[in-house]
């Protein structure tokens, strides 16, 4: 089982997908019952988000660490932090 999305395009060997009986499944966010129990996780405090305030000063800084892949959950610009 894969979660998420690759970065860009991936290959499959379809031979392989047939002779081994393997399904490829894609949902952008599940069933209705998994959003429900994402929901109720979330209410009983067992998800615990990982949220980073930052300064808008930190925008051009944000970017380049989206891209090199450094963020680590949520980066949350907001407009009244000062440095």
């Amino acid at each position: 089982m894969a979660v998420g999305l690759p970065p860009e395009s991936m290959s499959l060997n379809i031979p392989r997908l047939v002779l081994d009986g393997i399904e490829v499944v894609g949902s952008l966010v599940g069933t209705r019952q998994d959003l429900a129990e994402a929901f109720q996780f979330a209410a009983e405090g067992k998800v615990t988000p990982k949220v980073t305030l930052r300064p808008l000063e930190d925008i051009n800084t944000i970017f380049h660490e989206m891209e090199s892949g450094q963020i680590k959950g949520r980066m949350v610009i907001d407009f009244k932090l000062k440095k």
